[in-house]
């Protein structure tokens, strides 16, 4: 829906006043916000108009009106005008991701922390699905004769170890060739070729030693399958606990919700291209009365990736937003160079 200019000009500055102070605001004031140039009488029938379309509500009979989440996708698909980063931002954070890891799995989970101390709300990274990343290290060690470690490396710079306990005592000899044959058969072949399929051939090839070894077979497919996944990064909730709009039980809550890593990797998916900003539970029941920004950044040939940030309805999406923006083209550079080292 597209605003005549005045009532437009009139929501934008009652959002604007709610990001900044949490209050609601009624006509008299607006009228001297917006330097009388509109009368009071005016600004009420437009407020009047504007809440029975849906863009606000009144808290009280007396109170003066906030926006709803209506407005908020208004403001920020139509009315908001962005606020481009200071040089001083972009070299804070370009500081903030010089230290960052040396591998991308933990470039992007510094890279979360840094953005969740840039915008003091819960940040969200997550690697894109990895199936035709290879396979670079296959590594079973015994710990013990019955117990034993399950180590795989991919070429997308993720590590994975497991611990499997076999039924029956493992010659250390039969360790080292099983280790010898899954590496001749599967190194430098993508993670997509460790199937059930594949598995069940191996076990019919080694026939009776198949049934001791079994154990070991199943933790390195999911090994595999838990690489190839995308993985989730989230830092800074506690942040949610100290923002105001949140009461104790509802910032419990959403924590509850955001460390359900299989839910939270849901949602990112879900997100199409470009910045995504899902409001107040506009489809999401967990995140009423929190917001949902995320964008992509690029890895090329090799997919894209998403970071984004978790917090209250009521931010400054004027300067989150190209925030958010400036750390993912920061990131996929990052990652990029990483993996052309490789």
């Amino acid at each position: 829906m597209i605003l005549e200019p005045r009532k437009a000009k009139i929501l934008a500055a009652i959002i604007e006043y709610y990001i900044e102070t949490g209050n609601p605001v009624g006509s008299k004031m607006l009228a001297d916000m917006l330097g009388n140039h509109v009368s009071s009488a005016t600004i009420r029938n437009d407020m009047a108009a504007l809440t029975a379309a849906g863009y606000l509500e009144q808290p009280h009979t007396s109170a003066g009106r906030l926006p709803t989440a209506k407005a908020f996708r208004l403001y920020i698909e139509q009315l908001m005008d962005r606020r481009p980063l200071s040089e001083k931002d972009r070299l804070s954070i370009d500081e903030m991701l010089a230290g960052a890891g040396g591998d991308p799995a933990q470039l992007l989970q510094d890279a979360s922390r840094a953005l969740a101390e840039a915008t003091g709300f819960a940040a969200v990274a997550a690697k894109p699905e990895q199936n035709d990343s290879a396979i670079r290290r296959i590594d079973i060690m015994q710990m013990s004769p019955r117990s034993m470690a399950v180590v795989l490396v991919s070429a997308s710079g993720s590590l994975r170890t497991r611990m499997c306990r076999c039924q029956r005592d493992i010659p250390s000899a039969v360790t080292l060739a099983l280790s010898d044959y899954l590496s001749r058969k599967f190194l430098d072949r993508p993670l997509s070729c460790i199937t059930v399929d594949a598995m069940q051939e191996i076990l019919l090839e080694l026939g009776e030693a198949g049934l001791a070894v079994a154990p070991i077979l199943s933790t390195f497919y999911e090994l595999a399958q838990d690489c190839a996944a995308s993985q989730v990064m989230l830092s800074g909730q506690l942040n949610l606990l100290r923002h105001p709009d949140y009461e104790l039980d509802s910032a419990r809550s959403l924590i509850g919700f955001l460390s359900e890593q299989e839910r939270l990797r849901d949602v990112l998916a879900q997100q199409n291209e470009g910045l995504q900003v899902v409001l107040g539970g506009d489809s999401l029941p967990e995140l009423t009365g929190s917001s949902l920004i995320v964008t992509h950044y690029s890895l090329g040939m090799r997919g894209q990736g998403t970071i984004g940030i978790i917090g209250p309805v009521r931010m400054n999406y004027a300067e989150t937003i190209p925030r958010i923006e400036y750390f993912a083209n920061a990131i996929g550079k990052l990652l990029s160079e990483l993996f052309d080292e490789e």
